[in-house]
């Protein structure tokens, strides 16, 4: 396997050649002096006509040489391992060919178009590695500036979190009260009807139906009837809400769908409301500094029953399986 051979006269006797280059790899003179000016020798003279092989002809001609190359290397490397006796120059293969030239421009526009390279496939080893290191290149370069941005993007921003800060502190501030939502007042028809054992459904103890209620009694279906536990006619009647007439109005509550879970809570806090109005110990007419001893016992009850389902797991996800229950 031995060097490209240059074309052209091969310098006669050896004393012509006294002033040569010895070649490293076969250990002879070359056939070149070593002042030659190789860049001289490759400047076109002016007036002589250029042309350009066609890259798809240049590649395969590439891959060609290629394969004539890696065979003679592969004569050599088998003679090698061979188990014979070798030559003192271990040069078997034939001369190895020169690779035809590619323009930096053209091996640019390879590695950043994979359709141009698709196109031209397969290619050459060597200029796939090109292709490899410029790719890698680019790649690398295209981080380090991400990474860059990146950081000034940092810097910015901490830059101008730290010219905010501090950029509306009050200089004289005021205190406010937090608002609250002012409790619903609960109708007078209510409180008799759950005194006289007659309460109204839960739904009719949301905001917006006791606000009904009280903002428009005229839509409100009563009747008049014995308080409860009356003995004799002799007592006066109270007006209470006409169930019978209010739940063909207003449906009933035997399901879930008449209660989202909010209004329930809603609801359920209106009602516990009333119940601590009505159950409110009386003063005591023999201390009247102080109030009565006897329990609020309506009150208290439906509370604990109240704060049992306000802690059930899952609360909105449960709330229909246990709504009938409740």
């Amino acid at each position: 396997m031995s060097p490209p051979q240059p074309s052209g006269p091969q310098g006669g006797e050896s004393g012509s050649r006294s002033g040569s280059l010895l070649l490293p790899n076969a250990g002879l003179l070359g056939p070149v002096p070593a002042d030659f000016d190789f860049d001289a020798r490759t400047v076109i003279p002016d007036g002589v006509p250029c042309f350009e092989l066609l890259l798809a002809v240049q590649i395969q001609e590439n891959i060609d040489i290629e394969k004539y190359n890696n065979a003679s290397i592969l004569k050599t490397i088998n003679v090698k391992n061979a188990a014979i006796p070798q030559p003192a120059d271990l040069d078997i293969g034939p001369p190895l060919k020169s690779l035809l030239f590619y323009s930096d421009n053209m091996v640019l526009k390879l590695a950043n178009n994979e359709d141009l390279c698709s196109l031209f496939a397969p290619l050459p080893a060597c200029l796939l590695r090109e292709i490899i290191s410029i790719r890698a290149q680019n790649k690398n370069e295209a981080e380090t500036k991400r990474q860059a941005q990146k950081d000034r993007e940092k810097e910015t921003d901490v830059s101008t979190c730290s010219k905010l800060l501090g950029t509306m502190e009050m200089t004289n501030p005021v205190e406010r009260a937090l608002g609250e939502a002012r409790e619903v007042v609960k109708p007078t028809v209510y409180l008799l009807n759950i005194q006289n054992r007659y309460s109204p459904p839960l739904h009719f103890f949301t905001n917006a139906q006791i606000e009904q209620v009280n903002n428009s009694p005229q839509t409100i279906h009563t009747k008049v009837l014995q308080p409860f536990g009356a003995g004799d006619d002799s007592v006066e009647k109270v007006q209470l809400l006409d169930l019978a007439k209010m739940i063909s109005l207003w449906s009933n509550d035997d399901t879930p769908e008449c209660l989202s879970p909010l209004r329930f809570l809603e609801a359920s806090k209106n009602f516990l409301s009333a119940l601590q109005l009505l159950c409110r110990p009386p003063i005591d007419l023999d201390n009247p500094g102080q109030l009565s001893s006897r329990l609020t016992n309506h009150a208290l009850k439906y509370e604990k029953h109240l704060n049992y389902f306000k802690q059930v797991e899952d609360f909105e996800i449960t709330y229909p399986r246990w709504y009938k229950f409740e």
